[in-house]
């Protein structure tokens, strides 16, 4: 999705309202992340231009993605649902400016698929599973274990250490 500045000047009120759909297979984007495919994502909200140099996007997404199951490496779709704003400028930015995250645009166009993508990116979860906690794996010694799993905070005595709590000590 691009926009040029001349969309935003003869756009009403200098605002161009989105709704659109979109999915991604493969894409450039989604390369060395959680999120491995977006078959559906449904993309909503505006773009104001402020009749100078910046143009504020406020965006709403909801979707589904692909992503892989931690335990099994199976594809799992997920439903996210996510907010973008950001900031672009059709002119260069001061260094003052340039710690407030505005993009500047390049060919008078935006490409909104940046922020998109990484909106989507950012909601992706960084670890999760369909399996039930009883059918995770295990074996003869060991257990694949949950942060979800009740912990015992009993710190374990050294067996080595244990007699020593038998002896009195006197402080007088």
């Amino acid at each position: 999705m691009k926009y040029t500045r001349n969309d935003f000047l003869a756009a009403s009120d200098h605002t161009i309202w989105i709704d659109e759909w979109i999915s991604v297979e493969d894409s450039e984007f989604l390369d060395h992340s959680v999120v491995k495919a977006v078959p559906e994502c449904h993309i909503t909200g505006s773009l104001h231009f402020d009749s100078e140099n910046r143009v504020t996007s406020d965006l709403d997404l909801k979707g589904v993605m692909t992503v892989l199951d931690s335990i099994t490496n199976e594809d799992l779709d997920i439903d996210f649902e996510t907010v973008s704003e950001t900031v672009y400028s059709f002119s260069p930015v001061s260094d003052d400016e340039q710690d407030d995250e505005v993009v500047v645009v390049k060919k008078d166009t935006i490409d909104l698929n940046p922020e998109i993508f990484q909106a989507i990116i950012f909601d992706a979860p960084m670890s999760i599973t369909a399996l039930s906690r009883e059918d995770y794996p295990e074996g003869n010694g060991w257990v694949l274990l949950s942060d979800q799993d009740e912990q015992n905070d009993e710190e374990a005595v050294d067996p080595r250490w244990a007699k020593l709590k038998d002896f009195q000590l006197n402080d007088d």
